[in-house]
Formats: structure tokens, sequence, C-alpha cells
């Protein structure tokens, strides 16, 4: 595990940012929340109408859970390989589902940034993690 201060501010920064998305997600007004059915609507409107009401509400849900479990496992500093690598997917996923086709580039260019920029820690630390 790294330990320096720089290391230390990224996840913290990290941490805030996708602790903050979690809640957001679930908690409808909570630090300007979505909630789940408006997340659940948001992932029907995506393309994928094909999950039903149920399976988008349950995969928001899902999404919303993971996003937390994985903002504060970089918080504590614990399975930071699976935290950032998980977190990279979501952003990548946000980028091609979302923000590509809504043709909004200041979005498009901070999910890429966020996307490299997490997938450049996975790859470090696993680099890192003695097998």
């Amino acid at each position: 595990m790294k330990t320096g201060i720089g290391n230390l501010i990224i996840r913290i920064g990290f941490a805030l940012l996708f602790i903050w998305g979690g809640l957001e997600k679930f908690i409808e007004g909570f630090l300007g929340g979505v909630g789940l059915q408006n997340m659940a609507d948001f992932l029907k409107e995506s393309g994928l109408t094909f999950l039903g009401d149920t399976g988008t509400y349950a995969l928001g849900a899902l999404l919303a859970l993971l996003e937390l479990i994985a903002g504060i496992l970089l918080l504590i500093n614990k399975q930071t390989f699976f935290a950032y690598t998980f977190l990279a997917f979501v952003m990548l996923m946000a980028l091609v589902l979302v923000h590509i086709p809504s043709g909004n580039w200041m979005n498009i260019m901070i999910h890429v940034a966020l996307t490299t920029t997490l997938a450049g820690l996975a790859m470090q630390e696993k680099q890192s993690v003695t097998i």
C-alpha cells in the first residue's frame, strides 16, 4: 500500500466524490441527490429499458451501493486496486452511455480524465501488490 501524502490526497478526493455520488443516488434531495427512482428512470432513458422497471431500479441501487462502498474503501485505504478498477469502469460506462451521446464536450472531457486517472491509479496499485 502506498502511504505518501500525494496518494492520501488523491484517495481522499476520489473517496469523497464517490461517497457523495453513492449517497446522492440513494437519497433524493440530499446533497443534491437524484434518488433511486430518478436513477432508475435515467437508466431506462439511457437505453436499458430491456431491464424493465424492477431491473433498472435494482441496477440503480446496486450501482449506488457499489459506488458508495468503493469510495469508503478508498477512504480507509483498503482494496484500492478493486475500488479504482470498479470506479474506472463506472466512469467509462457513464462516458459511453451518457456523456458521449449527449454531445456535451465538457462532461465528455471530465469523464475521460476521470476514467483514465482511475485506470492509471488501479494499474499503479496492481503493480505495488505482491502476489
